[in-house]
């Protein structure tokens, strides 16, 4: 059973400043690697706020995060331009006076200097700190300030997310930890699964006791392919581990070891590489639909040279021909999206390249080309290892990346199948 003295988790607030991520302008990966890095530390975020660049609402907020979290983290409104409102929204949040840090303020005209700009009172706005604030980066050119408020401990970060990272690592995270050396031990597992719906992972795991394990269990659909997450806390990481391995043999005999891809950050292009690299064979592909995408994720792992030889885009019926030697009669009979060429195609990868295995892709990935007979999303894909061949075809759903990203998923299971078989 759990452990009834697991330490209490210490949870935390993330307020993300910016219009630009309100507007679906930019995506808040900023918070993803703040979470991320949190909890592998034995933190918690318990909640995450994204405000627009206004200083009332970014005031409103920091008064009600102090009050309900342990520590609070906000990043971005931090520049020298009239939108950048955070310094003064804490001022008016925590009522305090705003100050000049003349140390800084002369670092900063030196700099400018130095590199032959024009100063300007408002860059002198990042000399200027809330009263009592700490620059987390003294002497560095990264604005960026911690205080404290009421015991609990606040940092402003940049929302240049290689500044923030840069800070969140040197800093935050270090005084997080000082300040709270009595935190839980989180540790957290990924599960790949490969041809299950979630609806068919769930009835699977219906009978499995997470209470009883200590773990908490979460679903994460991906393109594809789905993932089972594992959170387990303990009070210290030897025995959280522990709570992983053993529900993860139980949930691995509940899902079936066939459906099983890989394990945190093994992705199907990382397992099909290394199972490539244990029988020392080469792979080569051909790509009509997905445009090189399948060589790029291929040859995104390091050491892919290992066992990736080469690839064809082969997007027309001459190139089809004339690099693959596919049959002219077999384009005009059949089309260039049929089982017969996509079976031709992996033959011509195998025969003009000398490798062991082989994969072809060519379908239609829309939102043009489509027909009665073969609709968008329709796609063959080929898979040669040794002497076995086999195509299979797919229809596909979504817009024209997500047909390419499920074709290149697909092509990539297809291959570990056969590579395990």
């Amino acid at each position: 059973m759990m452990d009834q003295n697991k330490r209490s988790d210490i949870l935390g607030s993330l307020l993300t400043v910016g219009d630009e991520i309100l507007l679906g302008d930019i995506l808040n990966t900023n918070a993803h690697h703040i979470a991320g890095v949190l909890r592998a530390h034995g933190f918690r975020l318990q909640r995450v706020v994204v405000v627009e660049d206004a200083e009332e609402a970014i005031a409103l907020e920091l008064e009600q995060l102090t009050a309900q979290s342990r520590f609070v983290i906000v990043t971005g409104g931090l520049g020298p331009t009239d939108d950048d409102r955070t310094k003064w929204a804490v001022t008016r949040a925590f009522a305090l006076p705003m100050a000049v840090d003349e140390a800084d303020l002369q670092s900063l005209m030196a700099r400018v200097k130095d590199r032959g700009g024009e100063w300007s009172d408002r860059l002198g706005r990042l000399a200027q700190l809330p009263q009592g604030a700490t620059r987390l980066a003294p002497g560095r050119p990264m604005a960026g300030f911690s205080l404290e408020h009421h015991g609990v401990p606040c940092y402003f970060l940049p929302g240049v997310p290689h500044e923030m990272e840069t800070l969140l690592r040197e800093v935050v995270l270090p005084d997080l930890m000082h300040r709270f050396p009595q935190r839980p031990a989180c540790c957290q597992r990924v599960l790949r699964l490969y041809g299950l719906m979630e609806t068919e992972i769930n009835d699977r795991l219906s009978g499995f006791d997470a209470v009883a394990y200590g773990v908490k269990v979460g679903y994460l659909p991906q393109t594809a392919e789905n993932w089972v997450t594992l959170l387990a806390s303990a009070t210290d990481a030897e025995e959280a581990q522990r709570r992983l391995n053993a529900a993860e043999k139980e949930l691995v005999l509940l899902l079936g070891e066939d459906h099983v891809i890989g394990r945190d950050d093994e992705s199907l292009e990382k397992v099909v590489g290394t199972l490539l690299r244990q029988r020392a064979w080469k792979l080569a592909v051909a790509e009509s639909c997905t445009g090189g995408l399948l060589a790029a994720r291929l040859t995104a792992i390091s050491g892919a040279s290992d066992y990736f030889d080469r690839g064809f885009v082969t997007y027309s019926n001459q190139a089809k021909s004339q690099l693959l030697g596919v049959p002219e009669e077999l384009l005009q009979r059949y089309g260039a999206v049929s089982r017969p060429v996509c079976e031709a195609m992996v033959q011509g990868v195998l025969e003009r390249s000398k490798v062991q295995a082989a994969l072809a892709v060519t379908g239609i990935a829309g939102p043009t080309g489509g027909s009665t007979q073969k609709p968008v999303g329709t796609v063959f894909i080929g898979g040669a290892v040794g002497t076995r061949t086999v195509v299979e075809q797919h229809h596909f759903q979504g817009n024209r990346r997500l047909v390419q990203e499920q074709s290149v998923q697909h092509a990539l299971a297809l291959l570990w199948r056969m590579l395990r078989s």
